[in-house]
């Protein structure tokens, strides 16, 4: 067993803080603890992360060497695995007893694996410490934990961009709302194979990014939302070399497209599929939009 890391000046021991039940909640108020995963979550969904501690906080500070009057704030960070985005929330006084950790993580810049982090920092250089071992600069960390939560469905992998369209070509330039792309490529990673382009000079797509909570912006984000599994589950039909029985590599294109199918079709073959959306495609669209509940 290797030897733990010095961080150089003292911590606090671990019994001095405990962490209650890390919550991950969505727009509906259902809060998911740590060790489940997010279901149905889309990039349209931004989601409040909350971290209850309690800390002996005069043990915290006898520890750490640091005097009664240190300042030590409690903060949590996010990282999404599959945009490398991260960002955090407003440092805070801890104080001794009860405190609880929040932030706000929007949901265009997440997805894949969303790994929280809760800190401890020292705020401030302590004007009395009683330990030459003392943290002695601001920003230094004191303790931390993690915790990890898996954000599942149609929108988990896969990154979205916001970009002119005039600006960049994309739709011939036109005002059109989104585009998404998808190469085709089973074997192909499903996170550089789809992207979901929103076009920012439409003003329903910048009215649904700078507000996302309007009734309006809520519409068309589950329009939108619709839209991209109606795509991929079409996408997903037209590749012939998609196959139940076969087995798809983990993180795959292929491996998406058939965890998408059974989500939806859990009872049906794929050839049983392609069938109908050869023979009535719109049919077919129909059923997705009924078993999506669109607008519902």
């Amino acid at each position: 067993m290797s030897a733990p890391i010095s961080a150089g000046y003292l911590t606090p021991a671990e019994e001095r803080i405990r962490s209650g039940t890390v919550t991950v909640t969505g727009p509906q108020g259902t809060p998911f603890p740590e060790g489940e995963p997010v279901p149905d979550w889309d990039y349209f969904t931004d989601l409040t992360a909350s971290w209850p501690l309690h800390v002996d906080l005069p043990g915290v500070l006898q520890d750490c060497g640091l005097s009664p009057a240190a300042a030590v704030h409690c903060l949590v960070t996010w990282h999404s695995s599959s945009t490398n985005r991260r960002d955090n929330s407003s440092p805070a006084r801890l104080v001794d007893g009860g405190n609880r950790l929040t932030v706000a993580i929007p949901g265009t810049e997440i997805g894949g694996i969303l790994t929280l982090t809760a800190r401890m920092v020292l705020a401030a250089p302590d004007p009395a410490p009683i330990s030459p071992l003392a943290a002695l600069r601001p920003g230094a960390i004191l303790w931390q934990a993690r915790r990890r939560f898996t954000l599942e469905g149609s929108g988990s992998r896969f990154p979205v961009v916001a970009t002119s369209f005039a600006e960049s070509g994309l739709a011939e330039g036109r005002r059109s709302l989104w585009y998404l792309s998808c190469a085709p490529d089973l074997d192909g990673s499903d996170t550089g194979s789809i992207r979901l382009y929103l076009n920012t000079d439409h003003p329903a797509i910048t009215a649904m990014l700078s507000q996302p909570e309007a009734e309006a912006s809520r519409t068309l984000a589950e329009v939108l939302r619709h839209d991209v599994v109606r795509q991929l589950i079409q996408t997903a039909l037209r590749c012939e070399d998609l196959q139940d029985e076969h087995d798809q590599g983990e993180g795959t294109l292929g491996e998406l497209f058939i965890n998408l199918i059974r989500r939806y079709f859990p009872g049906r073959s794929l050839s049983d599929l392609r069938s109908q959306h050869r023979n009535d495609p719109s049919e077919l669209e129909a059923v997705i939009q009924g078993l999506d509940r669109v607008l519902a």
